[in-house]
């Protein structure tokens, strides 16, 4: 066993994270997420573009998500996690800027398509530094505490300041929505310089700078080998990359306002401040339940319970009272599920020299089922002319198949006990 195999104590001059802070430093992330997932979307259904076609947008930017693989390692290669999140947290701030001041975004899709990847892609970049940071620098007990506020941040702010952006543009105009979101990403993440970055003194080079490197490369690669190969890692990979809980209609709910007749400032309270609490209470809901039992098992039954509120939408009337109940109760159960999953991979990757490369790997894995699922939603709007009813029972039968998946693994691998963490087996 090599010093990189287990979880390093505390040094005295280290201090755990407050959980809680975790959330408020995703805010970063959940601007740019939300910018993309509920204002893009909202404004050019708006400028006249279909479902189909923002449903290929929203797919295409939303492809650093999945990846940011070949690039994530690099913050692995140091203790420097902080200043890779500073780095991003700028760029997101000045590339949310840059969207917004596009005048007419409908003329320039291409322009606009190359910058929103752009945002995603670094915005994602800082996400997996936090992410490091928070199985790095939290105490064992408190894992599903943390992804919990984590995911009750991200799903949260990614919502609120979404709908911010739409009210702040229809009350203003959309650039001083992007200055908007730009001032608070900035404010917000200056909390970053309340987290104190571990450092383990046996990685400390002793030999020349080259060979220590490359002695830090064969490391992180080994690790990263080691977990995605072994058999709870592969099992983690299957369930990651099937459409189990991917929350993909939250990128086109508000695209889908005008279809359920609901007014400009039901979808902004809506996508706004009732999926952002929503959101919220079902992430730390789903990090309580997710520290209760097979975290696997949870982040299945959250999953079922995500398509299952699709399937009643699909059902109901096209009303705006649909469309709220709906897009609210979707919300809560995928907030549930994405804790669940956040609890999950956490569980795998809190040791070892690649933590932040692994939980990457799992992550990207499941963006790159949110990237498909979100396309082929958009494109069930065109099965004979449903529209967005066609997206949601298409979102709600794809979940389903996922689920099918995920208990056929846990009936034939999963059953007998919980699996351990494979970094600290």
């Amino acid at each position: 066993m090599t010093d990189t195999d287990v979880a390093l104590p505390a040094t005295p001059s280290a201090r755990w994270s407050w959980p809680p802070l975790f959330a408020l430093l995703d805010f970063q992330f959940g601007a740019a997420v939300g910018l993309m997932q509920t204002a893009v979307p909202y404004w050019l259904a708006k400028d006249g573009l279909s479902l189909a076609q923002i449903g290929v947008l929203s797919a295409t930017a939303f492809t650093p998500h999945a990846w940011k693989l070949l690039w994530v390692p690099l913050i692995d290669l140091g203790p420097w996690r902080r200043v890779w999140y500073c780095v991003s947290a700028l760029l997101t701030a000045g590339l949310l800027l840059a969207c917004t001041l596009i005048s007419e975004p409908t003329q320039h899709l291409g322009l606009l398509t190359v910058l929103l990847t752009a945002l995603q892609a670094v915005a994602t970049t800082g996400h997996a530094a936090l992410n490091g940071l928070m199985a790095n620098t939290t105490r064992p007990e408190d894992k599903g505490k943390a992804g919990g506020w984590q995911m009750a941040g991200n799903v949260g702010s990614t919502s609120l300041l979404g709908a911010m952006a739409i009210w702040m543009a229809s009350a203003f105009s959309r650039q001083v929505a992007g200055i908007s979101l730009t001032l608070l990403v900035l404010a917000t993440s200056a909390g970053i310089f309340w987290i104190h970055e571990r450092e383990d003194a046996t990685q400390r080079p002793r030999e020349p700078l080259l060979r220590a490197a490359v002695a830090r490369v064969k490391g992180i690669v080994t690790d990263l080998l080691r977990t995605a190969l072994s058999r709870d890692g592969i099992i983690m990979l299957v369930l990651c990359l099937a459409p189990v809980s991917c929350g993909a209609l939250t990128n086109l709910f508000s695209a889908m306002a005008g279809e359920y007749h609901a007014p400009e400032h039901l979808v902004e309270l809506v996508n706004g401040l009732g999926m952002g609490i929503s959101g919220a209470l079902g992430s730390l809901a789903g990090g309580w339940l997710s520290d209760r039992m097979n975290r696997k098992l949870a982040y299945a039954l959250m999953g079922g319970t995500t398509g299952l509120c699709a399937f009643a939408m699909a059902l109901a009337p096209m009303t705006p009272a649909t469309y709220t109940w709906g897009t609210l109760a979707y919300s809560l159960a995928n907030g549930a599920a994405f804790a669940a999953f956040a609890g999950m991979v956490l569980e795998m990757v809190s040791a070892g020299a690649a933590i932040t490369t692994k939980y990457t790997l799992f992550v990207a894995a499941s963006n790159f089922a949110i990237s498909y699922t979100t396309a082929l939603d958009g494109r069930a709007s065109g099965f004979r002319g449903m529209g967005a009813r066609g997206s949601i029972a298409f979102d709600a039968l794809i979940t389903m198949g996922g689920i099918c998946v995920v208990i056929a693994v846990f009936v034939l691998f999963l059953r007998k006990k919980p699996q351990a963490a494979v970094a600290t087996a």
